[in-house]
């Protein structure tokens, strides 16, 4: 079935072991989600995420690979692009390429690299998926940028996905990194479990600084990261919210009041919540299920909740 609305399994896959990730993405590709995406950070007892997503590859269909997002000071713009040429050429053109400036701080300095200003981080972002673009596109790239250099650079097999797999740029900062992503994003990730309104705020700066720069702000697909808490009916509901508030040793209240802007409820109570985002133009949802992602709620999001996207 097709769905004129995209779904992400977004899994956070620290706690996992490959055996089980590989479970969840294989879920996720039979059960028709567009798309599966793992995070990118070094010192955390988890799995790389490039190279899982490269095993995943083999083990998938027709699901789309994110990295959700990569950290572009971990890896030289010349190495991404020639990495994930090669995941798209392995993988039949499912690649997204998630990329942002490298936010946290800890991760960096405990690993060896330098952690400039958010300012500088951003740039050099902008930069490297310019130089990036050209390498997947042009031949005998030649490129002088202020963080980056390559003489007569050519790269090969080119991508499969034309002109090039798709940019996903993460970010929420108004000043600097929005900047990068309406000069170099063709999809961008700006927050997450965001009311309508504070999407309007961000978006209404990212739509400022494309019009600076000639831009029509339309070019970007938005999409709505948020976590997601589904149950067949009232009553599960309300079992596993408390089950949930257990789990992570929170008081119900509270874990109530965090799933405000979460998607949750029965399926027909999601179903109403993310409607009134495709209505409000946002047709590409980042999910975050409750650890540990069970098969029972991946095919119940599937079953009761996506036909009513279908084409």
């Amino acid at each position: 079935m097709n769905y004129k609305v995209k779904f992400c399994v977004r899994v956070h896959q620290g706690g996992y072991s490959y055996e089980e990730i590989r479970r969840i993405w294989r879920d996720a590709d039979r059960l028709g989600y567009y798309s599966a995406s793992l995070y990118d950070l070094l010192n955390i007892p988890t799995l790389e995420c490039w190279t899982t997503l490269s095993a995943l590859a083999s083990e998938t269909d027709n699901i789309k690979l994110i990295p959700m997002v990569l950290a572009n000071t971990y890896r030289e713009p010349v190495l991404v692009a020639k990495m994930a040429s090669t995941l798209d050429v392995i993988s039949g053109g499912r690649v997204e390429l998630g990329i942002g400036a490298g936010g946290g701080r800890r991760d960096h300095t405990v690993s060896g690299y330098a952690f400039p200003s958010t300012s500088t981080r951003s740039k050099m972002l902008a930069e490297s998926v310019s130089l990036i673009k050209k390498l997947w596109t042009e031949d005998n790239v030649e490129f002088d940028g202020q963080y980056y250099q390559v003489a007569g650079a050519n790269q090969e097999p080119k991508p499969i996905q034309k002109p090039h797999p798709p940019v996903l740029m993460g970010g929420h900062g108004e000043k600097h990194v929005l900047r990068a992503v309406a000069s170099q994003a063709n999809i961008c990730n700006i927050g997450n479990g965001m009311s309508l309104g504070d999407h309007d705020a961000k978006l209404s700066i990212l739509s400022d600084y494309c019009r600076q720069i000639g831009r029509d702000p339309v070019e970007i697909e938005v999409t709505h990261n948020t976590s997601i808490v589904l149950a067949e009916t009232d009553h599960d509901f309300e079992r596993l919210v408390k089950q949930n508030a257990d789990r992570l040793g929170k008081d119900e209240s509270d874990y109530r009041s965090s799933l405000s802007n979460a998607i949750a409820g029965t399926p027909d109570q999601c179903v109403n919540q993310i409607r009134s985002y495709v209505n409000h133009g946002i047709r590409y949802f980042f999910l975050i299920f409750p650890d540990p992602i069970s098969t029972d709620t991946l095919e119940l999001f599937a079953r009761e909740v996506m036909p009513a996207f279908a084409m």
